[in-house]
């Protein structure tokens, strides 16, 4: 006698399971909500496999346990509560042996664990079915029905099949919600660096424009106590007024580093400015607090008038030339020069100081960038000043860079001329400020 055909599932039931696959893929798509991407899944099972619970344990990796995810027909109260071990009640056995197990009556199965509280005596038949990704257990969905069902091969099959679906979805959302917690996370903290940063700069803004007023009149009262005294006086008087200006220099690059925290970018103030007379000016008042040196400065160009930021070129001359007399033994000179090449115009610093490795040139205008041997050396510096030259140097659409010599070092700074530059007939005379 031939055996029975098996039996197949009716065609509204797989029209109801292929409704499902669509729905909850549509799911997936929409929701970022993981929790109701689950309810979604659980109540749409049900639906399409004519049973009335569906229930989702899901592997916690960190506990190694089974934890009740989400259900439509157990006690609400379970969700996030209940675990089960590998092993444990028929979920666990599922996710032990990786295998879906049909039970057609809880009541009468040995491996069936009732969980206080979670469990009802009215739902008898039972269909659990492991959910696999990658040969590696993410959880186990489980079917139940009020009356006495034999889920046969087919319902069997298909459930595995939504499973292996649901698996994908399930890891994605997790993934998703994981991302997104990370991204709240970030953006926390990101507010609070930025509300952190606008406190420190607010600080550092109002502690350096207070700064410049007492600062420029000690320098005035230093610089008249200078023209009465004479000896150990004038000599302390001095020093006093080279601190002054290192101190003042400090508060523009402070400033000025500031701009560049706050905007990403120098704002150039351009306006028509002779620059001979410019770094002309700067070098005579750096000499008269850096008795110790000798500044020399020389144009051998006829070009004057070009179109800058007065107050960020001369912060340019004010650190390179500074950085000269830093840099430099008691009595080394310096030499400054402007210079045509081409359609630009260079403003270079030449000193008999400490000098530079060849490997030095590139990292000292990064922010913070000091060289090794001043380090060694114990000189004081912040590693602003060359960092913040740059940025003036681009912003005005030129470049900065440094040469070693032989004895000393070379700051040279490049600046477009311009169509706008104008030309003088008189060359400007070589000026030693010390005499």
């Amino acid at each position: 006698m031939a055996d029975p055909p098996a039996p197949t599932v009716p065609a509204n039931a797989a029209l109801r399971q292929l409704a499902f696959l669509e729905r909850v893929a549509r799911a997936t798509a929409e929701r970022a909500d993981h929790a109701q991407l689950l309810r979604t899944i659980i109540d749409e099972a049900t639906e399409a496999t004519s049973t009335q619970v569906c229930s989702l344990y899901l592997w916690d990796d960190t506990e190694k346990v089974l934890v009740l995810t989400a259900t439509n027909g157990l006690a609400q109260s379970g969700v996030g509560v209940v675990r089960l071990g590998l092993g444990e009640g028929i979920t666990g056995w599922v996710a032990a042996q990786r295998l879906p197990l049909v039970v057609p009556d809880v009541r009468a199965e040995p491996r069936f664990t009732w969980v206080p509280n979670l469990d009802q005596e009215r739902f008898r038949s039972m269909l659990s079915v492991p959910i696999l990704t990658q040969d590696r257990v993410i959880g186990v969905m489980n079917l139940q029905t009020v009356d006495i069902h034999q889920f046969n091969s087919e319902e069997v099959e298909f459930v595995q099949a939504l499973a292996a679906q649901v698996a994908g979805m399930i890891e994605l959302s997790a993934l998703r919600q994981k991302l997104a917690g990370q991204l709240a996370l970030e953006r926390e903290a990101v507010q609070r660096l930025t509300a952190l940063n606008a406190s420190k700069s607010d600080l550092l803004a109002m502690l350096s424009h207070d700064f410049r007023g007492p600062l420029s009149i000690a320098r005035s009262y230093a610089y008249g106590l200078k023209e009465r005294l004479s000896g150990p006086d004038l000599d302390a008087c001095r020093e006093l007024e080279a601190e002054l200006e290192s101190l003042e220099r400090m508060t523009d690059n402070l400033m000025l580093s500031l701009e560049l925290e706050s905007q990403h970018q120098l704002v150039l103030d351009l306006e028509e400015v002779d620059l001979v007379e410019l770094v002309d000016r700067t070098c005579r008042g750096l000499q008269r607090t850096s008795a110790d040196h000798s500044i020399m400065f020389e144009s051998s160009f006829a070009i004057r008038v070009v179109s800058v930021d007065r107050s960020k070129i001369r912060s340019v001359v004010i650190n390179l030339v500074g950085n000269a007399i830093k840099y430099s033994p008691t009595g080394g000179r310096i030499w400054v020069r402007l210079t045509p090449d081409a359609d630009r115009v260079e403003i270079s610093v030449e000193d008999e100081g400490i000098g530079l490795d060849a490997r030095e040139v590139e990292t000292i205008f990064e922010r913070y960038g000091r060289g090794d041997t001043a380090q060694e050396r114990g000189i004081r510096g912040h590693g602003l000043g060359l960092f913040i030259c740059r940025q003036i140097a681009e912003s005005h659409g030129g470049t900065i860079y440094a040469r070693p010599l032989p004895d000393g070092s070379r700051f040279t700074l490049m600046l477009p001329i311009g169509p706008s530059a104008r030309y003088s007939d008189e060359a400007y005379a070589p000026a030693s400020f010390t005499d």
